[in-house]
């Protein structure tokens, strides 16, 4: 009986998610390309995880790893373990998060509005302590990391008069519903990961229904996701000794291990079609340029820009699919609002301070002009 009331409001929540707006841009110098954002921030929770964690929780109710009285543990940067909190909140179940000891204390408040308990531990050490506080007090660890693919047949609706979730589906959808669009999917899906499950489930969607999209990672710079996607790497080795902080909150993958799918990563090499390095310096600096143009993201909204300006200059456009236009379409994400890194990565002191092994606020003030 709980378990058919619990799922019965994730059903009502589902239908009151509705579709996060998408808008474009066109940035100067690039005339003909549409940067086409899509607003996670303008969800419930704030984030691109929230869609994700209705189908995670829909899933570990299904498969009865949440029942009435479990408390459930999470490893996360912020932004999952705010949209779980929700969901927990919504089904009458206890949450408690695993984040870093860095997290930025607005994204605490944050999942604590939802009534979330907070644990901090070492950044590589928030599978660990999950796992850990998971049997010690026999609750369920949910590990986005590990279980966004058993979260993914989610997305789909069934019976139900409900269009998917998945992200790709509505890009598609709303992209095909603009009357002044003559191309219906993207040359390009710029994305940057932190699980890989967001990036995987699009790549997955692409490559089902035979898109053309181009499925790009938009990587940190001492991130091992490059070289995973691209070689095979760090698959038995942790990227520890080469992650430097303060890294880029809330994506790359480093100090948790080895690259493992389905234990310490959702990313699925196999449907990426390219990755591209970001210096970080460069995706914060992208951050304020964003900001003053109108485009309030956070940390990943960075990275994907820079990397949707790369595939914008580098693209022959005599390879574009649809021979009737010559506009380029480079779809991306805004993950998060950049309310959340108001004390970070957009304080000029924090970026001196945090950023001086890169160069700190000279290379991060030559950066902006080099867009502008």
């Amino acid at each position: 009986l709980w378990r058919r009331r619990a799922i019965a409001k994730l059903w009502e929540e589902r239908r009151h998610m509705g579709r996060t707006p998408m808008f474009k841009f066109t940035s100067p110098g690039y005339e003909n390309v549409d940067f086409v954002f899509k607003n996670e921030s303008a969800s419930r929770t704030g984030s691109l995880k929230h869609r994700y964690s209705w189908a995670l929780i829909m899933w570990a109710i299904v498969d009865g790893k949440i029942g009435e009285n479990t408390t459930v543990y999470e490893a996360s940067s912020g932004n999952t373990a705010a949209s779980e909190a929700y969901m927990c909140r919504l089904i009458g179940v206890k949450f408690i998060a695993i984040v870093p000891n860095s997290i930025e204390q607005v994204k605490v408040e944050h999942i604590q509005s939802y009534g979330g308990d907070i644990i901090k531990t070492d950044l590589g050490d928030r599978l660990i302590r999950a796992k850990q506080e998971a049997i010690r007090n026999n609750g369920f660890f949910m590990n986005q990391f590990a279980n966004s693919d058993k979260a993914e047949e989610y997305h789909e609706s069934g019976n139900y008069p409900l269009e998917s979730v998945n992200l790709m589906h509505e890009v598609l959808a709303q992209i095909r519903e603009d009357l002044n669009q003559t191309i219906e999917e993207p040359n390009y899906f710029v994305h940057s990961a932190g699980t890989g499950g967001t990036i995987s489930s699009i790549g997955r969607y692409v490559k089902k229904y035979g898109l053309r999209t181009e499925v790009v990672l938009a990587d940190t710079q001492f991130s091992v996701y490059y070289d995973y996607v691209m070689n095979g790497r760090f698959t038995n080795e942790s990227g520890r000794d080469v992650w430097v902080i303060p890294g880029m909150a809330g994506i790359g993958f480093g100090v948790m291990g080895p690259v493992k799918h389905g234990v310490t990563s959702s990313l699925l090499r196999a449907v990426i079609d390219r990755a591209i390095k970001i210096p970080d310096i460069a995706s914060t600096a992208a951050m304020a340029v964003l900001k003053r143009l109108g485009i309030n993201g956070g940390t990943s909204t960075g990275a994907n820009f820079i990397a949707a300006l790369h595939l914008a200059a580098t693209h022959d456009k005599a390879s574009l699919f649809n021979n009737n236009s010559q506009r380029l379409i480079i779809a991306t994400i805004l993950g998060d609002t950049g309310d959340y890194y108001e004390s970070s990565y957009y304080n000029r002191t924090w970026i001196s301070e945090n950023f001086n092994v890169h160069g700190g606020l000279a290379v991060y003030d030559c950066w902006i002009k080099v867009y502008r």
